[in-house]
């Protein structure tokens, strides 16, 4: 187990939000938190991608289409019979 050092707000802060969402441990608290924050940067990133899909005025199957002839080059390329 490791100990961390906060300042006393942040620290009152996570102990209300603790109690708020009924977790038992700071530490349960904290990894929610951690969950949620990769939730985010996914959902962020899908919004990306979809804007730069419009862009290029490609489909989710186009991309997967071109994707797949990317791989069959690179693998002719690596890997010739």
């Amino acid at each position: 187990m490791k100990t961390i050092s906060l300042p006393e707000d942040i620290h009152r802060s996570l102990i209300e939000l603790k109690l708020k969402e009924g977790n038992k441990t700071a530490a349960d608290l904290i990894e929610k938190l951690i969950i949620e924050y990769q939730k985010k940067r996914l959902h962020d990133f899908s919004v990306k991608f979809k804007k730069s899909l419009k862009e290029k005025g490609m489909t989710i199957e186009e991309f997967l289409k071109e994707s797949d002839k990317i791989r069959e080059e690179l693998a002719d390329e690596w890997y010739p019979e």
